[in-house]
């Protein structure tokens, strides 16, 4: 903090140190990107985490918040605000300093309308052209056009096949002359003919529906001959707008919507939530929760990676032998053991302010331990299956390479990190819970292909076992949930909590005005800043590993479209 305010005398208008690992700063708007480049060349700041807009209609003022932090130089987050006025709000762009602040900036414009100063590519990312002017993420937004007539969406087929819905404006905008203009900007299609620089190009499609997808999204692959020149990924298909309904709905309503937004990390979406809203509360979970919490993060992370691994080699032809029938009849056996504490298989809702649900089962240890020893020789048998493949590994080896720095630069985390020689992991870098008590190794590899991808996912099931044993025989007696009102209103004020989810760095930013529900929760996904790194890492790929390439990631659309 010093640092800063000695460097830019008079810039800093707000501050709170909130503990040795969160510094919130509101700073003067026209020395954001002066402030932002000392931050990242001389205080380490070398990872762009993401960014929320708020709309304080009360004030008549837009916040927009970057959370920046380090590499590993440090444990310090930095929550970085700027003010700008409601009737023209304008930021400048921080994509001159970090590339993967493209993505972030462009959502805010899209849902609220703040403008980006120097962003070289302000298009929609996740609404259609047609909603794109609506800002519905605004306090004073009414709604999309009319839900009631059936009329909500036109479908119209042009000339040359293609077809376009045209939103029609809600009735009262209609009345009120306020129908909102569409800014101008190339469309999605118009971007990617522009590309086009001759006749041996052509755009192949991968999606919206496709093998290598998890969920609906498109890659289109602009390629000559063999050779992938450049991608295009859209986004938005199954779009949720979870952060806008959980504005309205209360504190404990909202545990259920963070379940939805990517099933396979549920549990890990209830963490991050709940312990962000911990935080307003001033609260810490009994020690006896704070195991059961851990034992079911590290259960999600092994019924993840099977889960992703499995469905993986189906898509490089690995049917013959079948292991992700193999794996999913292991995933059977964790999914079991979750659903014997929670009551769910997929969608928990267990986490719990204060604490958890319920206890753990009677003899759940017992039922436990031989089920994870099993566990650990199948896992043992896959990498032994794995690497005795000589087709599987020339599908992967060598594939889809991220070298540590182009994965720090395009703003990666979780496995396809550590992959790439960087030993950044939540459990480590911002630890929570009982962690800090528990031994365990960050699994890392330095190849950053396709394959070390999936080496870390199922080295990181054996160390997720190591860890859960150490819960079951270190894990106290005692309550399970702290005494809390049954209306849930945390002090106004505003809190960032982070966890590490089966795919990387999951943050839960949650403001609170006083009252039953949230005034803005914002979530930074992992899958989100894979999606956005996906592209540059096919540029040059032949098309015959683009899967090899994309399935690696393991992603989740359902994530980024939360």
């Amino acid at each position: 903090m010093s640092a800063i305010q000695s460097a830019f005398p008079g810039a800093v208008l707000e501050s709170k140190v909130e503990s040795d690992r969160r510094l919130w700063i509101t700073v003067d708007p026209k020395r954001l990107v002066e402030i932002t480049q000392f931050l990242r060349d001389k205080k380490d700041f070398d990872h762009y985490s993401g960014a929320a807009g708020i709309d304080k209609i009360n004030d008549n003022l837009f916040e927009v918040v970057e959370i920046l932090t380090s590499h590993g130089a440090h444990q310090v987050v930095v929550m970085m605000k700027v003010k700008v006025p409601r009737d023209s709000p304008s930021v400048r762009s921080l994509t001159g300093l970090y590339w993967n602040a493209n993505w972030y900036e462009r959502e805010i414009w899209e849902m609220y309308g703040i403008n980006f100063e120097g962003h070289p590519e302000l298009y929609p990312l996740l609404l259609p052209d047609e909603l794109v002017g609506y800002w519905p993420w605004r306090k004073d937004f009414k709604g999309y056009p009319d839900t009631t007539t059936g009329e909500r969406a036109i479908e119209q087929v042009g000339p040359d096949g293609y077809t376009e819905f045209k939103i029609m404006p809600h009735p009262e905008m209609i009345k009120a002359g306020v129908v909102p203009e569409r800014p101008k900007y190339p469309t999605f299609r118009e971007r990617e003919e522009a590309e086009i620089k001759s006749d041996s190009e052509m755009i192949m499609h991968m999606g919206p529906q496709h093998a290598i997808v998890p969920g609906p999204f498109l890659l289109d692959l602009l390629i000559e001959g063999e050779r992938v020149k450049k991608a295009f990924l859209d986004v938005g298909y199954i779009h949720k707008g979870i952060e806008k309904i959980m504005e309205n709905r209360t504190y404990l309503q909202g545990i259920v919507y963070t379940d939805r937004m990517c099933y396979l990390a549920s549990i890990t979406n209830n963490e991050a939530y709940c312990g962000a809203v911990e935080k307003l509360l001033g609260i810490t979970p009994p020690e006896r929760a704070q195991y059961i919490r851990v034992i079911l993060a590290e259960l999600s992370r092994i019924q993840s990676h099977l889960l992703g691994t499995g469905e993986f080699l189906t898509l490089l032809g690995a049917a013959t032998y079948s292991p992700f029938q193999y794996m999913i009849i292991d995933r059977e056996d964790i999914v079991y053991l979750m659903e014997s504490i929670t009551g769910a298989r997929i969608t928990h809702t267990f986490v719990r302010f204060g604490g958890v649900r319920n206890d753990l089962p009677d003899g759940f240890a017992d039922k436990a331990r031989p089920i994870l020893k099993r566990m650990r020789e199948r896992t043992e048998e896959y990498m032994d299956l794995l690497h005795s493949d000589p087709i599987y590994t020339r599908r992967m080896r060598g594939i889809g390479v991220l070298s540590p720095g182009d994965a720090r630069r395009l703003g990666v985390s979780g496995p396809p990190l550590r992959a790439s020689d960087t030993p950044y992991d939540m459990r480590r870098e911002d630890p929570i819970l009982v962690y800090p008590d528990l031994d365990f190794k960050v699994v890392t590899r330095k190849a950053g292909d396709a394959e070390a991808r999936v080496e870390v996912r199922l080295e990181e099931i054996l160390e997720s076992i190591h860890i859960i044993e150490q819960c079951l025989d270190q894990i106290p007696d005692g309550p399970i949930q702290e005494k809390l009102p049954k209306k849930i209103k945390p002090e106004p004020g505003e809190a960032y909590y982070r966890v590490e989810d089966p795919r990387g760095e999951m943050g839960f930013y949650v403001v609170s005005d006083g009252s039953e529900k949230p005034y803005r929760v914002k979530v930074r996904g992992p899958v989100y800043a894979y999606m956005q790194a996906l592209p540059p890492l096919l540029e040059g790929a032949y098309v015959a590993d683009v899967v090899a390439i994309a399935g690696s990631m393991d992603a989740c659309t359902s994530e980024v479209d939360r």
